[in-house]
């Protein structure tokens, strides 16, 4: 510590994991839970100045959005997709809910397809491209094993395509799997064993999703919490494994209020763009606010500075987690703070404090 500073005192654990647990009947899309403590007097410091380079803005820019689950959630749904497209944001990133079109294995359900095409056309009709986030196959194939596994997925990735592919640009295949097991939203453990299924998957993936007329490209998001050097070598070694099998890599990327991680966002991503020669996609960034987490007045100042240091990459696109606070998951699971969120706007669609500074660094240049 400098001579005269004042130590920050550390916060109490705070939820830090977003993770999109599609294929969980217990998660709502968007909402994870974990623990960590990230602060430091360093990251009160000041943040980092612009990049003296005009930037090179994302062709794509916005924010993710959590599916509707009925027709009365529906009005939520088109009240953020408004907002997106009023403060002119051109990328939605959000997903269906899998155990509704695909209740079970060789079962598919109409209806509720419908209801997310519709929903999804709202979306693309305000100018939205979407940027959708699937899982493997639904709960139902927990068990299965790896290869009854894959037959499972190649079913479900294939009736997705078919009934949603006209109205993607992106495929997420998996959310931070890096981490959570593919299939058993387990902890991963990231061995050769573990990796060279992952790799398996995302090729099947990419051959189901990208191939032929109306193919639209994959990627798949790796964690970014912490970031720190250690994150990124971690990085590596997953993508040392897997990049072949995707299209664009993902990454959600939370240096949190440590405004010297902030600074050295352009030069990570840089890297990674010199090292794999592949677009690159920030699939999610932000800052929780809530009791034991952040304010939303940091978030006001550290989300934008954020945004400005990766915008100043050239990216495939960007997306801001999350644009409304999720609905926390069913009661019973542990360790959750109800009012903590991601979103720029509360759960009762009242804006935060940063919601105008964040939505200004998103803007399209």
């Amino acid at each position: 510590m400098k001579d005269g500073e004042v130590e920050t005192p550390a916060r109490s654990p705070k939820i830090t994991r977003r993770g999109l647990l599609i294929g969980s009947a217990a998660a709502v899309v968007g909402v994870g839970v974990g623990a960590a403590v990230f602060a430091s007097a360093s990251s009160r410091d000041q943040l980092p100045e612009s990049r003296e380079q005009s930037p090179l803005p994302p062709d794509r820019v916005g924010a993710h959005v959590g599916a509707p689950v009925d027709e009365e959630d529906a009005v939520r749904w088109r009240t953020d997709i408004d907002t997106l497209a009023g403060s002119g944001q051109n990328l939605l990133r959000t997903a269906v809910y899998p155990w509704l079109v695909a209740p079970a294995l060789n079962s598919w359900d109409d209806r509720a397809t419908a209801f997310y095409r519709e929903t999804l056309a709202y979306a693309r009709d305000k100018g939205m491209e979407i940027n959708l986030v699937v899982p493997g196959a639904p709960d139902w194939a927990q068990d299965f094993g790896f290869d009854e596994y894959v037959e499972a997925c190649t079913w479900f990735w294939t009736k997705m395509r078919e009934n949603f592919g006209d109205q993607v640009e992106l495929w997420q295949v998996y959310n931070e799997a890096d981490h959570a097991h593919y299939q058993l939203f387990t902890p991963a453990t990231r061995d050769a064993e573990y990796l060279g299924e992952f790799a398996d998957l995302l090729g099947t993936a990419q051959r189901v999703f990208g191939s032929g007329d109306g193919g639209r490209p994959i990627t798949t998001n790796l964690t970014g919490w912490p970031m720190n050097d250690e994150r990124e070598q971690e990085w590596y070694l997953v993508l040392d494994a897997i990049a072949a099998q995707v299209d664009v890599l993902g990454f959600s990327v939370y240096p949190a209020d440590n405004s010297d991680e902030i600074g050295r966002l352009a030069e990570r991503m840089q890297r990674v763009q010199e090292r794999y020669g592949k677009p690159i996609f920030v699939a999610e960034t932000g800052l929780q606010t809530g009791p034991d987490t952040w304010t939303e007045e940091d978030q006001k100042q550290y989300v934008p500075a954020a945004i400005e240091q990766l915008r100043s990459v050239g990216l495939w696109g960007l997306s801001l987690y999350e644009l409304r606070d999720a609905e926390p998951p069913d009661a019973g699971v542990e360790d959750l703070t109800p009012l903590a969120g991601f979103g720029i706007i509360r759960r009762d669609g009242s804006r935060k404090s940063g919601f105008d500074d964040i939505m200004h660094a998103l803007a399209p240049r």
